[in-house]
């Protein structure tokens, strides 16, 4: 089986490859005149419901029903790409912050950029938060976002230490915050990894959205004990965090 598993994952990243680039040119075809939010939707649905099934992942959620219906910022633990694959498959109405670099793949960037996705650099805090302030006009329309607040993925599934610049950026947005516990991505692929459930044949990754956080309390000043509280909601479901 574990050839077969193997086997598979090689000839799915030249499938993952063009179904990609597809999936790109048709977002910045959908987009080439104006954004049309319920299309760009539906095309990255497909898009990662498709990458799901390249690799044989199968998705599971708990706590669906608890997502506002207006703006809010999703804050998920951060392991593997599968997050957002996983997290996009299930429920798309969303847009994530992604690392400068990924901008320049050709298509993808731009299919990125057409899409609303928020470029970090992390390198440039002074950059991140000028993205997070644009991005105050589209939350103000009901906008979704998520965001890891441990700031890069981790190698094992615990929480590492939260970083400021999500809850600066909800608290100035004055949106709920909804953390998320993603479960069983690092299984399918792990940091340092390349090729997907390379050494098994299924995979199944489990999300729970937990009740939101109101921010409408918060100040910058007291950033540190929405952080705590954040932290607090997510840590029963890690053994071996950090307080």
């Amino acid at each position: 089986m574990r050839i077969l598993s193997a086997l598979r994952s090689v000839i799915g990243i030249f499938v993952f490859i063009p179904w990609t680039v597809f999936w790109s040119i048709a977002m910045i075809s959908a987009t080439f005149f104006r954004a049309h939010r319920s299309i760009e939707d539906k095309i990255i649905g497909r898009w990662c419901r498709g990458v799901l099934a390249i690799f044989g992942v199968k998705v599971k959620t708990r706590g669906m029903d608890l997502i506002p219906s207006g703006a809010c910022l999703f804050l998920f633990n951060h392991t593997s790409f599968f997050d957002i694959f996983s997290m996009a498959a299930v429920y798309p109405h969303f847009r994530f912050g992604a690392k400068i670099e990924l901008f320049s793949i050709p298509f993808f960037g731009k299919a990125m950029e057409r899409a609303g996705v928020l470029p970090i650099e992390r390198a440039r805090r002074e950059k991140v938060f000028r993205v997070y302030s644009q991005a105050e006009e589209r939350t103000a329309r009901g906008e979704k976002f998520a965001l890891a607040p441990e700031g890069s993925r981790n190698s094992e599934e615990r929480l590492l230490p939260f970083k400021s610049g999500p809850f600066i950026f909800a608290i100035d947005s004055k949106m709920p915050i909804v953390p998320v516990v993603i479960k069983g991505a690092n299984e399918v692929l792990g940091k340092g990894q390349f090729l997907p459930n390379f050494k098994r044949w299924g995979g199944e990754i489990s999300i729970e959205f937990l009740p939101a956080i109101p921010t409408k309390d918060f100040t910058q000043e007291t950033r540190s004990e929405l952080q705590q509280v954040t932290r607090k909601a997510m840590l029963p479901f890690f053994s071996g965090s950090p307080e």
